[in-house]
């Protein structure tokens, strides 16, 4: 995508879906994360299919981003993770932030004692193992 391209979906307030794996198993090519961002297009990152991807693992994509765009703040992918993903569906109403009202689908992920900043450790290839989903009922 050329630099106005970019200019007139942000302009549209256009959400650009990026799957960067899938992206290069495919043949597409590396996708320009840090252009997307700069440019102010809202991102969100998807898995594609398990035609596409290895997996659908979240954290694996995330961890991607953050190699392809180190420049971009760890909280900025988390965001294209989340409510962006939900904005993107039209499910923002219900879900993509931890609020009153919205329903929620909540997930534990272990972190190191070590670790200073969980944002950046979160985009930084978290394991399956690591991760557990919470039936907390809320809605």
């Amino acid at each position: 995508m050329s630099a106005a391209d970019l200019a007139r979906l942000a302009a549209h307030g256009t959400t650009l879906v990026t799957c960067p794996r899938s992206n290069v198993r495919t043949g597409a090519g590396v996708p320009p994360v840090a252009e997307f961002y700069r440019s102010g297009v809202r991102v969100a990152i998807g898995t594609d299919s398990l035609a596409s991807a290895p997996d659908l693992n979240m954290f694996a994509e995330l961890a991607e981003l953050r190699r392809l765009a180190p420049e971009v703040p760890a909280s900025q992918l988390l965001d294209s993770a989340t409510r962006q993903g939900a904005r993107a569906l039209g499910f923002e109403a219900d879900y993509g932030t931890i609020e009153p009202g919205k329903r929620a689908r909540l997930l534990a992920v272990t972190v190191p004692d070590a670790v200073d900043d969980v944002e950046e450790y979160l985009v930084s290839g978290i394991q399956p193992e690591q991760i557990r989903w919470l039936d907390v009922g809320l809605s």
